[in-house]
């Protein structure tokens, strides 16, 4: 980081995430007290003076306090898998968001369709309606029109006497 290299070297009974504990506050000490390029112009080893005591200060508190730092990593990965989880819900929630989106349009398209049915049934039950006063009203004249010819024929026109 920034052209420096940071390592450690220890056993494999310490593990892994105390090993990177380590080497972030070796790290961020390092930054502070050699920060601004006094690292960068020192010549090979001549940091070791100054910044040996200060690693092995970090080494020792590391040793005495691994339960702390245990605990504070397992916090610190449980913060990780929850947030994990959090964005995951946000994602499925946006989806959900624009699936929603995709009903409501669905919704709003069937709303028109059955408009646009009830409209096309009035219409219909119109056109019906009439059709079926026309069926009606020609038989009504066919009948009034073979009453009319009966009563010609009977009566020998339209004054009809009892002789």
């Amino acid at each position: 980081e920034e052209g420096y290299a940071y390592c450690v070297v220890a056993k494999e009974t310490v593990g892994k995430q105390i090993s990177i504990a380590f080497l972030e506050r070796v790290k961020a000490d390092f930054k502070k007290r050699c920060g601004g390029g006094k690292a960068g112009t020192a010549i090979a080893k001549s940091l070791n003076k100054e910044f040996g005591p200060v690693m092995k200060e970090h080494m020792q508190y590391i040793i005495d306090h691994v339960e702390e730092i245990e605990k504070l990593l397992k916090v610190k990965a449980q913060v990780s898998e929850v947030k994990s989880i959090m964005l995951e819900n946000i994602d499925k929630a946006i989806d959900r968001g624009e699936n929603l989106t995709t009903l409501a349009d669905k919704t709003e398209n069937l709303r028109s369709q059955a408009q646009s049915f009830k409209k096309q049934g009035t219409q219909l039950r119109k056109k019906m309606w009439y059709q079926n006063m026309k069926i009606k009203l020609v038989v009504l004249g066919i009948l009034l029109f073979l009453i009319l010819v009966i009563w010609l024929s009977v009566c020998h026109g339209f004054t009809c006497s009892n002789n």
